[in-house]
């Protein structure tokens, strides 16, 4: 699967060079030049993505990402550091535009990949001037492992109820709905609570995007997902609010399911949120023999 996209974990830089074989027919002196400003990508601040344009000759040409005009940090194929050369291979002169996005660190171009960006009514929230716009990069959804997954995820939406789908090459002129759908009907999501993680997905191959919020069945517990709030509707049915001061009792899984403690299971520690009190807290459960005459078996 793609990956999503990280923090990056070096400072913003000050230039990124698209530095190659290709250097001396855009420009430069020589190849393989990372000082060279003819091949300079410009900073975009609205999309948060580097970008630059120019018309490739015919041939197979190979590039890398360098920064700050020096080969001290570079990137090259899948995102990597000091990576492999990344190929570009062209049957005639192209007009080619090569991305490089820093949280991420991948860089690319528009024909060794495609750009898919997932516009929907979301975007403002995002930082993009307006919503619905296919050219706004921050909802761009990239694949450095090249496996053809396409994937953007965000913390940034409040909750609520938002429509999105998937345009290619920033524009409208190919865009995929429900179902993969060339054209097709809004896709529908709703985001449970400020600030929960969205994953966006899409398929190049089948052109389906799906869009998941909050919590998913993925086999891991997230800690500042998991909670009990008898009084909200949500965790309230069909057991009914829990009254004020009874206490709750919460079992490990191995007791519930075999009546004995696990031996893992008795080193555990509760971490509560109390949301009336604003507090979090961490304690220790007191002793459990391994086999409790009041557990029913």
């Amino acid at each position: 699967m793609a990956r999503s996209v990280p923090e990056s974990h070096t400072a913003d830089p000050t230039s990124v060079t698209i530095a190659g074989g290709l250097q001396s027919e855009l420009g430069c002196a020589g190849d393989w030049d990372p000082a060279c400003a003819a091949t300079h990508l410009t900073y975009d601040a609205s999309d948060d993505v580097w970008q630059g344009t120019w018309t490739v000759p015919l041939g197979n040409w190979e590039y890398k990402a360098a920064l700050n005009n020096s080969w001290s940090e570079n990137y090259g194929l899948n995102a990597a550091p000091g990576g492999a050369n990344i190929p570009l291979s062209l049957g005639a002169d192209t007009s080619v535009k090569f991305y490089y996005d820093h949280k991420s660190h991948w860089i690319t171009d528009n024909k060794n990949s495609v750009i898919a960006v997932a516009p929907g009514n979301f975007q403002a929230e995002l930082g993009c001037a307006g919503d619905w716009d296919p050219s706004c990069l921050r909802s761009w959804l990239q694949d450095p492992d090249g496996d053809g997954i396409y994937t953007f995820e965000t913390t940034a939406l409040p909750a609520g109820s938002y429509e999105g789908k998937v345009a290619l090459n920033e524009g409208w002129d190919v865009n995929y709905g429900q179902g993969g759908v060339p054209g097709g009907a809004n896709i529908p999501f709703t985001v449970p609570v400020n600030n929960a993680k969205v994953t966006f997905r899409y398929d190049s191959t089948t052109h389906v995007l799906t869009i998941s919020a909050g919590h998913g069945h993925d086999n891991n517990v997230e800690w500042n997902g998991l909670r009990h709030d008898s009084r909200d509707t949500l965790y309230r049915t069909p057991g009914g609010a829990v009254p004020a001061g009874m206490p709750v009792t919460a079992l490990p899984s191995s007791m519930k399911e075999t009546g004995r403690l696990a031996g893992p299971e008795r080193s555990r520690l509760v971490h509560a949120w109390l949301l009336s009190m604003s507090l979090e807290t961490l304690t220790k459960p007191p002793a459990i023999p391994d086999n409790p005459p009041w557990v029913p078996r």
